[in-house]
């Protein structure tokens, strides 16, 4: 049988995972601006918001470790052309999605890659480095834009967006300079 303090002890150690619990739910790491050195976008610290346009700035990675969540504020768009390595797994993917409690396709602008953008590379068919989007979930923005870049897109969801999930758009398809790859993806309801 536990005495009086045994009894006290617990419920103070109760009362701490607690709040540590509410602590952790209400948390957030705002966002915004030119990302200009090479950043990490750790769970920890999870989830970000964008309340302004951000731009991963040429020269410069950006990377966002599986399961953290992006939640990005109406009208604000996520820009790419430095390298952005976004690599979930199929149990803790990276979401990119609306900032409202009930969020709605076009809520934010649009996740894009820039020519400047530093494409994938690969060995044969594996990735090897350079952009790459993998078991990530883009949700309630406009769409991903592709402008004449070559990141990865593997094993990723694009759903709910108002104009398309992925766009891919080049100037002169009759000499293509670069490769995109989108594969295992699910498409839908854009």
């Amino acid at each position: 049988m536990a005495t009086a303090k045994e009894r006290l002890m617990r419920s103070r150690l109760i009362q701490i995972i607690s709040g540590l619990v509410a602590f952790s739910t209400v948390y957030a790491t705002d966002v915004s601006g030119n990302i200009s050195s090479n950043t990490t976008s750790s769970l920890a610290n999870s989830p970000y918001v964008v309340t302004g346009n951000i731009l991963v700035a040429s020269g410069v990675t950006l990377t966002i470790e599986a399961g953290v969540t992006v939640k990005i504020d109406s009208d604000k768009t996520f820009q790419v052309k430095g390298t952005l390595i976004a690599r979930g797994t199929s149990s803790s993917k990276i979401t990119f999605t609306s900032n409202v409690s009930s969020p709605a396709a076009g809520d934010w602008g649009n996740l894009q890659f820039f020519d400047e953008s530093t494409d994938a590379s690969y060995s044969g068919s594996t990735y090897t480095s350079g952009s790459i989007m993998e078991y990530c979930i883009v949700e309630y923005g406009t769409a991903l834009y592709i402008t004449k870049a070559g990141p990865f897109i593997n094993y990723s969801e694009f759903r709910y967006n108002s104009e398309a999930g992925v766009s891919v758009w080049n100037d002169d398809w009759s000499s293509p300079t670069t490769l995109v790859w989108v594969t295992r993806c699910d498409i839908h309801d854009n």
